[in-house]
């Protein structure tokens, strides 16, 4: 998640480029799908083996295989065991490790689990299940022994279809990749191994309700791996499901307490749901707990920048509204437009009267007059729609009052947000004197607060200015040297072109020519 640092934007001013600052990123988790093959299959590596003796157990493989389907065509059809043998026979195939084999028979586990069902349905009566059927059964579901350790016969199904699962992903075929996977999961429903393969492959064939249902499997089955809670909260974050992201974050941590990256996930996800408060509180306990870590402490202060910041808008919006309410302006301009429609009255008075004391220049006061009242009659237009204005603002007193209330209220907010960002700030620098982002990050900040003292100098009328002006402009100096022993020293840390823009803007403001032209200009 990126925290930006919004800056105060004006008109009169150049802006700064702006930085945007990172929290810890969380590691996307890279996983490396590896072949794994059980004891239970037997496994031959075609480099680690002597030829004659590969194709000699190849042959033997494929010739198990045929007896067991031609079996299948024969009146031994109907019973159980067959169709258990043929399972076996295309369990070892698939678990052989033999590409030749593999890529000859791509299908061997879905055959295996076909015929393994076949025979749970031959030898079961009345819904009691024969010896047979309980056999086929232990190949069907991967069971664990006392020590915790999987049995061979599930293991062996199991294996069969990880191996053609991974063979199938490292084709890029991740659509059947997928389909072996789900049946690796079915067969070892308490692995969690195959539940995070399923999610991986899942998300590569761009089939995200699966991929959710395999993260969520290998999280409930006790998985601890960070890069899958990662996943599932990233996908949650996507639906904007607020309420599971927050629940797969809080088992995340629970799995694995010391994760930094988790930890400013959940921060992330705080601000992806618009809690800043939250992240507030949790970075506070962070950094309550550790003192002296320099990002927690700076991520605090970008928090409460970014808080500030954010009340920009509305006070912006509410200071326009309390603008166009302002009762004592409205009435000073309607005044002085009264003034005007009096000064005219008052000329076609004196050119009437000059009438009859200069007869002599009549025409030319008679179109003097026709002059002056059409200005006047534009100028009464004029005042008559102020008027309107002064009424409408009369009667809205009420709302005026409660804007500039709410005005002050969030003035009071952003200054308390700005001032603990400035604390924060302050003591990252202490700790970290040579982090580039609280260098950056304080530059912007007293560029901004010059920038408001600058607004506020010009909008002083002469007599504030005597009385003000002067300590406002030397605020407003010291405040523009200040960004720039920050500016300077991030660009000594680190020389990218934001940075660097922002140092030619203020030395062409202050007028530092000879540092400007070693910056390239």
């Amino acid at each position: 998640m990126i925290i930006k640092i919004l800056l105060l934007l004006h008109s009169n001013c150049e802006y700064l480029n702006n930085k945007p600052n990172n929290f810890i990123q969380m590691k996307k988790q890279s996983l490396a799908l590896i072949t794994i093959m059980m004891t239970a299959g037997a496994a031959y590596s075609q480099n680690g083996i002597d030829k004659l003796a590969q194709e000699a157990n190849r042959k033997a493989l494929l010739e198990v295989k045929d007896k067991a389907d031609a079996s299948i065509t024969k009146k031994d059809s109907l019973k159980a065991k067959t169709w258990v043998t043929r399972a076996i026979a295309y369990m070892d195939l698939a678990n052989s490790g033999d590409v030749e084999l593999t890529n000859k028979e791509p299908k061997a586990a879905f055959t295996a689990y076909q015929s393994l069902k076949k025979a749970v349905a031959l030898d079961t009566k009345d819904g009691k299940e024969g010896a047979v059927a309980a056999e086929a059964k232990k190949y069907l579901t991967m069971t664990y022994n006392k020590e915790g350790k999987p049995e061979v016969e599930g293991q062996k199904l199991y294996a069969a279809f990880m191996n053609a699962g991974i063979v199938k992903y490292q084709a890029k075929e991740y659509d059947g990749a997928l389909e072996n996977l789900q049946m690796a999961s079915e067969v070892g429903s308490k692995d969690t191994t195959a539940a995070m393969y399923t999610g991986v492959i899942a998300q590569l064939a761009k089939k995200q309700d699966i991929a959710t249902a395999g993260f969520e499997k290998f999280i409930a089955l006790g998985g601890k791996d960070a890069g899958i809670y990662y996943a599932l909260i990233q996908q949650y974050k996507t639906e904007k499901n607020e309420e599971k992201a927050f629940a797969v974050i809080n088992k995340a941590l629970a799995a694995n307490p010391d994760n930094k990256d988790l930890k400013a996930e959940k921060i992330n996800l705080y601000l992806s749901f618009n809690k800043t408060d939250a992240a507030i509180a949790e970075l506070e306990s962070a950094v309550v707990k550790d003192p002296k870590n320099a990002q927690s402490v700076l991520n605090l202060g970008i928090l409460y920048d970014n808080k500030g910041e954010k009340l920009n808008s509305e006070l912006r919006e509410l200071r326009e509204q309390a603008s166009k309410s302002d009762l004592e302006g409205a009435k000073k301009k309607l005044d002085e437009q009264k003034d005007k429609v009096s000064a005219f009255d008052e000329e076609i008075k004196r050119l009437t009267a000059k009438l009859k004391t200069d007869p002599k220049s009549a025409a030319q006061t008679k179109n003097s007059i026709a002059n002056t009242v059409k200005m006047r009659d534009e100028q009464k237009a004029v005042l008559a729609t102020m008027t309107q204005d002064y009424a409408a603002k009369a009667a809205n007193q009420g709302d005026v009052a409660a804007l500039n209330a709410k005005i002050a209220e969030l003035e009071a907010k952003q200054k308390e947000a700005k001032g603990l960002a400035l604390v924060n700030y302050k003591k990252c620098i202490e700790i970290d004197p040579n982090n580039y982002d609280v260098n950056y990050n304080l530059g912007v900040m007293n560029f901004n607060e010059a920038i408001a003292l600058n607004k506020k100098v010009g909008d002083m009328n002469m007599e504030t200015y005597k009385k003000e002006g002067k300590l406002a402009e030397e605020l407003k100096d010291n405040k523009f040297k200040e960004a720039l022993g920050y500016f300077e020293k991030a660009y000594s840390l680190k020389q990218e072109d934001d940075v660097k823009e922002n140092l030619k803007n203020l030395y062409r403001m202050l007028k530092m020519d000879d540092k400007l032209k070693a910056l390239g200009e």
